[in-house]
């Protein structure tokens, strides 16, 4: 998969990432800026909060996301 300008297996076909564009006044596109994995945890508020507590984001160190789940994936 490509991701952050490379080739390379990932655990997952999801990941995060952002681009920019510019299209000036002759149509032209311009790619002006990207941020992948941790530079988008800006964006995210609930990071900003939990960077403030004692524990943090609690994270595995093996696989910082693990602890997200999509809303179907749950334990009853």
């Amino acid at each position: 998969m490509n991701y952050n300008y490379r080739v390379a297996e990932f655990m997952s076909d999801e990941l995060p990432g952002l681009s920019v564009f510019y299209k000036d006044e002759d149509g032209d596109i311009f790619h002006t800026y990207s941020t992948y994995a941790r530079g988008l945890d800006i964006l995210v508020g609930t990071y900003n909060f939990l960077d403030l507590v004692p524990k943090g984001r609690d994270e595995d160190p093996e696989s910082t996301m693990s602890w997200v789940r999509r809303h179907d994936e749950y334990q009853a």
